[in-house]
Formats: C-alpha cells, structure tokens, sequence
C-alpha cells in the first residue's frame, strides 16, 4: 500500500506578505526605529514581488489607472525627498527622512502587487489567511500567557498604541469579507472580540457604522432602485439623520466627544493640520509631522490619515487615494457586494482618527481597490467568490 502524502505548497510572497500583515501591529516590538519582525516580512515579499514584476514599476499606462499611478509615484520618488530636504534645509523644520524609504516601499509594494494580481501569479485570499493566523494567533497567546495584559485600562498586546489594533482589526476583517466571505462569519467576531479589548473609542465606532451602512444599503440599493437614485436618495437620508441629531443630541454629543478626545486633543491636532496643508497646498512639506496642539508646525501627527498625507504630500495625493477607496465603495455597492460596502465605509472611518498611511497594510489595501477599480472583471469576480464560499 502505497504510503500517502499530502504536500502544502506554500506561495513564498503570500507567505512573508500575509504574515508580515499580521504581525504589523506589534510596535512595540520593533527593535531599529520603524523597523521590527513585520517590517522585515514585509520587505522579503517586497523583493521577491520586484523579482517577478520589477520591469513594470516604471511603465504607464494612458488612461486614468496609468496617470494616477504615474503622479503617485511621482509624488514619492521625487516630490517627497526633494520636499523633505527643503524643510530641513531652507525652512529649518524638523523632518523624519528616514520615512521616505517607508513610503517608497509601500508604494512600491502597492502597484507590484497590482501587477501580480493581474498576472495571477499571487492570490489575495491566500495571503488573507496568513494574516488572520497571526493576527488572531499571536493575540490569543498573548492573552494566555500574559493575562495581565488584561489588567491594564486597555488592552494593547504588543503594540505601542492599542488603537493601532483597531486599524489593523479594520483591514482584516474587511479582506475577510473579500476574500473568504463564509469564513468571515468565523473569524470576524474572533478578530472583534479580540479589538474590543483594546477600549478603542474609534473601533466601537467602525463597529457602528458597518452596521449602519449595511442597513442602509440594503433598504436603498437591494434593487428597489437603480444605483443613482439609491445614490441620491441615501445622501438626502443621510443629510436628515444628521441634521435631527445635531439639532436634538448636540450638546450629548459634545460630552461624549470631549470624553473620547482627551479633551480637544485630536479636534486641535485635526484643525491645526488643515492649517498647515492649506500653506503648502500642493507639495507639502516632506516626510514628518506637522501640526500640534496650539499652532502648526510642532511636530504631531494629525492623527487623520487625509490630513497627514496632506500636510506631507500637498492635498492631491491625498486626494487620489480617497478617490479610489471611494470608487471602491461605489462600485461594490453597484455590483452588490452590500457586506463588503459596509466593511469599506468602516476601514474609512478608521483611518479617520489615526495615521494609517504610515503602515504597509493599508498600501495593501489600496493596492486592492485599485485593482478592483481599473483591472477586474466583476462577472469574474462574482464567480470565483461564489467558489471560494463552497
């Protein structure tokens, strides 16, 4: 009798990419700066990813997909460096230059993975999977063998900041839905019960929202009407649901605001930042941070990814990134991908109250919308969905 064997093979990039995810959290780990295990994962997918489609980086298409990616590219390459040496040398503010790597890398790893979907020499849900396992593994030892982990005010694991386990638990559970739909119904309350933990003000919030925008989308767009009027008709609700509740609960959400945000912290950060993005508007000021509690220019992060990417980039950057996450909505809303819309709007909402651009996830994330957005066949797509969730 012939002695069976069972052979996992095991896709390297998918491999070091998906764990280099879910380890990314760990901040608190990293041992070099910015630098630590997931940044190292990461930079092994990255390598082998420029092995395969290296020659690609440089080409451009002539349509919207190619001048998007021309300028973004652009904009890291060339505008950021020359940026950052101008606001260190001629105007004298501290900068952080050695992000300038970090930000051509994951840019860099955005549009090499792009290339890799298009070629199908990678797969998305694969790389999924690793990053569940170690988000929601290492967590759960953590848990275990440091139960006093828990004792704390909020649970952090082993990251620097515990809403940092809010963004990641954003992106996770949203490329769940994606990717492994039926899994997800599993593995999200896991990753939710997990982030909970963390007493993050903001992820309650996602939380909320996915809810709410799941609601509405099936009443508005589940075929009672076309895409355009359950477009218009969900921003008129939306205007009046807000107008009722500033008008009746203002001053409740005043309190509750000022509980969450430390007392104006993050409102003062966020308007100081504008400040700053509307003196440099179109360049920014290089890789650092920018605004602060009283003025601009005392080196804080807005802690709003938009604002950041603003003050760094100038507001077109910004801007085109925005552009494709909310295409990305839009689009699945219109093909009927209701769950996947909802968990998009939270990922959004997310990265409105922290610096998310800084982390390699979410130039995986983008890196997928765009994908989607300019190169997939959503027939294509509704199909091998359909055989993933058998």
């Amino acid at each position: 009798m012939k002695s069976l064997r069972i052979k996992l093979k095991i896709n390297p990039i998918e491999f070091f990419l998906g764990l280099g995810m879910g380890f990314g959290y760990m901040t608190s780990l990293r041992f070099m700066g910015p630098v630590g295990i997931a940044e190292l994962l990461i930079l092994v997918s990255l390598i082998m990813l420029f092995k395969n489609h290296g020659q690609s980086l440089f080409r451009y298409e002539k349509n919207l997909a190619g001048s998007i990616k021309a300028y973004m590219m652009l904009a890291v390459f060339i505008l950021l460096p020359m940026m950052t040496v101008i606001t260190i040398v001629l105007i004298g503010l501290p900068a952080k230059p050695q992000y300038i790597i970090s930000f051509m890398m994951g840019i860099s790893l955005a549009f090499l993975i792009v290339e890799s979907l298009r070629s199908s020499r990678m797969k998305m849900s694969n790389v999924v999977m690793w990053f569940a396992f170690a988000y929601i593994l290492s967590n759960i030892i953590t848990l275990i063998l440091f139960p006093s982990a828990l004792e704390v005010d909020r649970y952090k694991g082993a990251a620097h900041n515990p809403n940092q386990l809010m963004f990641y638990a954003s992106s996770l559970s949203l490329l769940l839905v994606i990717y492994k739909p039926k899994l997800a119904f599993l593995l999200v309350p896991i990753v939710t019960w997990i982030t909970m933990k963390s007493g993050s003000d903001a992820y309650s919030l996602t939380l909320v929202v996915t809810i709410v925008i799941y609601v509405l989308i099936i009443i508005l767009f589940s075929k009672r009407f076309s895409f355009g009027v359950g477009l218009l008709l969900s921003l008129i609700l939306g205007l009046s649901i807000l107008y009722f509740i500033f008008s009746n609960y203002l001053d409740e959400i005043i309190l509750i605001w000022s509980a969450a945000d430390q007392g104006n912290t993050r409102s003062y950060l966020m308007i100081n930042a504008l400040k700053v993005v509307l003196t440099s508007p179109f360049l920014g000021y290089g890789t650092g941070n920018f605004s602060g509690l009283e003025n601009g220019f005392e080196s804080w992060e807005a802690h709003n990814t938009f604002l950041d990417f603003g003050m760094q980039f100038g507001m077109i950057f910004p801007s085109i990134i925005y552009f494709v996450f909310f295409a990305f909505l839009f689009n699945r809303i219109k093909n009927g991908f209701y769950m996947q819309a909802a968990f998009v709007a939270a990922f959004i909402v997310s990265g409105l109250f922290h610096f998310s651009g800084r982390h390699f996830f979410f130039w995986v994330e983008f890196a997928i919308f765009y994908y989607y957005i300019f190169y997939d066949n959503n027939e294509l797509l509704k199909k091998e969905l359909n055989n993933q969730g058998k």
